[in-house]
């Protein structure tokens, strides 16, 4: 193989290899002209990303979230889009912050309320879906309105059901330790009935797009969304 031969072989293996470090990892896909990128897809620097009105698309590509909005066409390798610089994905995950803000303060006879954590199952939401889980151990329950005390009924599809009190002040609980923090229950809280779906996954890792994908091939939706949205800040 002549010289030249090897020069351009190596170029193009080159260019290939840093198309694929500016793949990004899409994390958020709204409206109909968003669909042919749905949360999950890797796109790459140069595919046309076209959006009509009303359309939104954020991509993680390891350095920040960019976030495109139609109408248009853009190219993730350009700047056509509004950037957030990302936070450390190790702090959000690791530390397991949550988008919403936490409550904190004191009442009287109650310890201060400790902040929200990625990894608890927000009382507050229609239905919880699926969970992700990294210690099933370690799992919380969590309201945002702490006033009135509350009795939640958790029921396994098998097996025998448990109570958990929420005192007046109280923002949170532990999960009931006879039952296992896996498969699917539901919890019954105040006359409102919501399902949730249990999905242990690896510990985060530090690398933003790795533990988005986690989170993402779990079916955990709302905690991606509360993750990216902990990277945005």
């Amino acid at each position: 193989m002549s010289y030249r031969n090897r020069v351009f072989l190596i170029a193009l293996a080159a260019a290939g290899m840093a198309s694929a470090a500016h793949a990004g990892l899409v994390v958020r896909s709204v409206g109909t002209g968003a669909a042919a990128f749905p949360v999950g897809r890797s796109v790459a620097a140069g595919t046309p990303i076209t959006l009509t009105a009303g359309d939104m698309l954020t991509i993680l590509d390891g350095q920040a979230t960019r976030t495109f909005r139609g109408p248009g066409t853009f190219d993730l390798g350009r700047a056509a889009a509004a950037t957030t610089t990302l936070a450390s994905a190790a702090t959000a995950l690791s530390s397991q912050s949550a988008a919403r803000k936490p409550r904190l303060g004191t009442v009287r006879g109650v310890p201060a309320i400790e902040s929200a954590s990625l990894w608890d199952v927000d009382l507050d939401a229609a239905d919880a879906g699926t969970q992700c889980v990294v210690d099933p151990a370690s799992v919380i329950l969590r309201r945002g309105e702490t006033k009135a005390p509350r009795t939640l009924t958790i029921m396994p599809a098998k097996g025998t059901a448990a109570k958990v009190m929420l005192a007046a002040g109280a923002a949170s609980a532990k999960w009931p330790a006879s039952l296992p923090a896996s498969g699917s229950y539901t919890i019954m809280d105040n006359g409102q009935t919501r399902s949730v779906d249990f999905a242990k996954i690896p510990a985060p890792t530090g690398d933003a797009a790795t533990d988005a994908e986690a989170l993402i091939k779990a079916g955990c939706t709302s905690q991606l969304e509360r993750f990216v949205a902990s990277l945005e800040k």
